[in-house]
């Protein structure tokens, strides 16, 4: 089934879909029925976390209701009012990564494309594009996409993107199971989507498959020994805790623990390899001057620190075990 310029097929069995109705789609082949919300075929085959898939649904069918009366600042206003479990001092930061997130990604994805050789792309895919940011910023590739295992928060990614008169195709779906028949993308990017998900190996995989012979995948992640704050939690050094330690501290919050396996650089490398991947390169990212304006001034000097060691080669070498986060580019093998 062709759905706005990419054949997408059943999760479980990859038969093929059609239109039962004008809100459902059906599988030709194991005949499991989908829903479509707001325009978005559902084609998860298990939750994400904290809510199921009925209490997600019913959240995303109230955000589609102020659809068209909510711009996207709205809307996330509006999606923070209905949750119940992010403590205000959360939603400030998640808000704060919102506002940053296109001309962050903009400038991500200027350096992933150097990091890759700046070889042509035409198509690309977001896994775990949540509020769309890096969709809106990838507008020189003629051909996007983006999944999330969130119906919720692609609901308001569909409002950012309109907002930019962009309409870009979303669909809802596990990174474990992409509703895509192979070969379509030349870029796959996981921006902090890796640490997340159930099965980092059956992910990466995925995004091999779905990759063209030569294509790029894109990756930026937490490191698993940084020093800084926790990007889930904002505890100082949080990664370094043990978990229940963490998960303590986030509850007394008001807020939910975090469902996450954080990677080191080693072992982020490896799980490209192991999922089939070659010429795997990794490196410490830069922030780019929209993104730190919105920081405290605190954040903001140890930000400037940050790039200055960036800058010596010794200093480097120490960010490198206990930087905040790593970028990752590699390639699918012509051969498949």
């Amino acid at each position: 089934m062709n759905f706005k310029g990419f054949e997408i097929c059943c999760p479980h069995c990859r038969g093929e879909l059609e239109f039962s109705t004008e809100e459902q789609l059906a599988c030709r082949g194991c005949a499991r029925k989908f829903p479509i919300v707001a325009g978005i075929p559902d084609l998860r085959i298990f939750p994400g976390s904290p809510l199921s898939i009925e209490e997600d649904t019913a959240r995303a069918r109230q955000l589609a209701e102020k659809f068209d009366t909510l711009n996207f600042e709205g809307m996330v206003d509006y999606y923070f009012r209905l949750s119940t479990v992010v403590p205000p001092h959360h939603r400030a930061a998640y808000k704060r990564g919102l506002q940053a997130a296109v001309p962050r990604t903009r400038a991500w994805l200027k350096s992933w494309e150097a990091a890759a050789g700046n070889s042509p792309a035409r198509s690309l895919l977001e896994v775990g594009c949540g509020a769309a940011g890096l969709l809106v910023a990838a507008e020189n590739y003629p051909l996007r996409a983006g999944v999330d295992i969130a119906l919720r928060w692609l609901v308001v990614g569909k409002r950012q993107l309109a907002d930019a008169g962009m309409d870009v195709p979303l669909l809802c779906a596990c990174a474990e199971a992409l509703p895509f028949r192979d070969e379509q993308f030349d870029r796959v990017v996981s921006d902090s989507t890796l640490e997340m998900v159930r099965d980092q190996r059956r992910m990466l995989e995925e995004a091999r498959r779905v990759l063209t012979p030569g294509g790029k995948i894109f990756v930026a992640t937490p490191n698993r020994f940084s020093l800084g704050p926790d990007p889930h939690t904002g505890i100082p050094a949080g990664s370094w805790l043990p978990k229940k330690w963490t998960d303590a501290i986030v509850v007394r919050q008001g807020a939910l623990p975090p469902v996450r396996r954080l990677l080191s650089r080693g072992a982020l490398e490896r799980a490209l390899r192991e999922a089939g991947f070659a010429d795997v390169r990794t490196y410490l990212p830069e922030f780019p001057k929209e993104q730190s304006a919105l920081f405290s001034a605190g954040m903001r000097a140890v930000v400037g620190i940050y790039h200055s060691c960036l800058r010596l080669p010794v200093a480097r070498q120490l960010l490198t075990m206990v930087g905040p986060m790593f970028h990752a580019v590699a390639m699918k093998k012509l051969n498949g």
